[in-house]
């Protein structure tokens, strides 16, 4: 096998496979025994080129720090998070992917510029509701009690009459709003 074609061994390995014809008679095993140990050997005895080490709580950008050996054996006791680079990291599928707009760079769910986005896409948890928008019960029962009330005050004195329609009237437009507010949400 001509391993100087290829990028690296594995590399070369998948090249020859390709190069079967599946129509082809059967495989010899010395062959397939040398495409197992190449495999073998570049998959499965990868050496880390540096580790590295950041607190579990520390997320900001360039929280990592190179790591020695006795860092990398205390890690879990001390409560950090050690990670290992390889010359050939294994690329992990992220999560959830980024969909960023072309026009401001900004990624549409998470809002995070395309320079600072990591691989996974976390959009940030909905704001919590405002206690005062939940009711124990629907506000559109009150607007009938309270339509009643504004066409009884021409039955009261001028001064009440005057006084109760005002803050009628008030609190009609006040749960009005409230309902057209809460039903946009």
């Amino acid at each position: 096998m001509e391993a100087t074609t290829a990028s690296s061994p594995v590399a070369a390995v998948l090249a020859s496979m390709r190069l079967i014809d599946p129509e082809g008679g059967p495989v010899e095993a010395s062959r397939v025994r040398e495409w197992a140990d190449i495999l073998m050997t570049q998959l499965y005895s990868a050496h880390a080129v540096r580790w590295e080490y950041r607190r579990k709580d520390d997320l900001s950008p360039g929280c990592w720090v190179l790591a020695n050996a006795n860092i990398v054996f205390s890690a879990q006791r001390r409560g950090l998070v050690v990670r290992a680079l390889f010359e050939n990291p294994t690329v992990s599928k992220p999560a959830r992917e980024h969909d960023f707009d072309r026009r401001t760079g900004e990624c549409r769910h998470c809002k995070i510029g395309l320079t600072w986005a990591g691989p996974d896409c976390m959009p940030p948890p909905p704001p919590p509701r405002d206690p005062r928008t939940v009711l124990p019960f629907s506000a559109a029962w009150l607007i009938e009690p309270l339509e009643k009330l504004l066409y009884l005050t021409k039955y009261l004195n001028h001064s009440d009459s005057r006084r109760w329609r005002q803050e009628t009237e008030f609190l009609l437009e006040k749960l009005q709003e409230f309902i057209a507010e809460a039903k946009k949400r």
